[in-house]
């Protein structure tokens, strides 16, 4: 940790501002602070305190958290910004930037055969090969500008080297402390780990605050749906067996009870609101029987006469039927041909 802490101060003094260097001192100092803690120690207010962590947190440097916490006399909860160092990523982010330095540095650098490698003593006039190839002379090469004898600079390097030379010079502090820290384990940090390793600070009494203290977002967390709440069922369970023990099959059949029992209509919906009506005293069946004539009188010997038997069933026989009354049948009784008379017609 003391390898990461020293990499981390030794870039942020190299390349960045001092209000910068200010916030990684005070975060590698207190491991981790509260928005306002922070703009108390840096004398800022916490709209330019945000302004310049936000350009830190882009870079990786510094992590942000919120949480809401509660102060005493408060009904509701506020969210509060702490700031802390994740220095497994800072560190990553500090190998991708040197990285991406070097090889926008070498993609910079001429060809050898595009290198100006003729030089004019008089007009300082840069040339390559290719461009004094057309103005040879028995001397040697002549300036195309001014006309003096071009000097050839065998051992003089190209200006993309010399940048790339001194950027591995300026960044060799760098590159030696990241091989010592690829040697090592970085411990992991994170919000947690970071809070509970915090230093407290000691304000004046004039700057005194209300203390807080954090909410347990897992019960106050809002719903995302709203709505009636889900009585579904909420687990299943699978039972397997072969079917031969009697105590499973009489709880099956007791459940299968409890169900009926509890989707069961209720009486409003099975029970009629009529009242049903009384049963009448019973009655002994009686037959009763009438003649009917359908001809003439003067056909009377022709047609065949038919008899009408009006029966009255007994109650307590139609008591089954849900009208509860006496039921009435006719029937038709032809007589047999063999009782018909003819006359003998003159």
């Amino acid at each position: 940790m003391e390898v990461a802490q020293t990499l981390v101060r030794a870039v942020i003094r190299a390349f960045y501002s001092t209000q910068d260097v200010l916030v990684i001192e005070a975060l590698t100092t207190h491991s981790a602070l509260r928005d306002d803690e922070l703009a108390y120690l840096m004398k800022m207010n916490l709209k330019d305190l945000h302004r310049l962590c936000a350009s830190l947190r882009d870079a990786r440097f510094i992590a942000v958290h919120t949480r809401p916490e509660m102060q005493a006399g408060k009904t509701r909860p506020i969210n509060r910004t702490y700031y802390y160092i994740d220095y497994r990523q800072t560190i990553d982010a500090i190998k991708w930037r040197v990285y991406k330095t070097d090889k926008d540095m070498q993609g910079s650098v001429q060809p050898v055969d595009e290198s100006k490698e003729y030089s004019c003593p008089r007009c300082r006039a840069q040339w390559t090969q290719l461009e004094v190839l057309d103005s040879a002379s028995a001397q040697g090469f002549m300036c195309q500008r001014c006309g003096t004898l071009l000097e050839r600079a065998k051992e003089r390097e190209a200006p993309g080297h010399q940048q790339l030379s001194r950027m591995n010079n300026q960044f060799k502090f760098m590159t030696d402390m990241l091989q010592q820290v690829d040697q090592v384990v970085v411990p992991e940090c994170t919000f947690d780990k970071a809070i509970q390793a915090a230093r407290p600070i000691v304000r004046d009494p004039t700057h005194e605050v209300a203390a807080s203290v954090p909410v347990d977002t897992g019960l106050n967390k809002p719903s995302a749906v709203k709505g009636l709440a889900n009585v579904g069922p909420k687990t299943m369970q699978v039972t397997i067996s072969d079917g031969d023990n009697e105590q499973e099959r009489l709880e099956e059949r007791k459940r299968k009870e409890r169900l009926l029992r509890e989707n069961a209509l209720p009486s409003w919906m099975t029970e009629s609101s009529v009242p049903p009506i009384t049963s009448q005293p019973s009655q002994t069946s009686q037959t009763r029987s009438f003649e009917m004539v359908d001809a003439a009188d003067d056909e009377v010997d022709l047609v065949p006469s038919k008899r009408v038997k009006l029966e009255t069933a007994d109650t307590s026989t139609a008591a089954a039927a849900d009208d509860k009354s006496a039921v009435m049948s006719f029937k038709m009784e032809e007589e047999d041909e063999d009782e018909l008379e003819f006359e003998d017609v003159v």
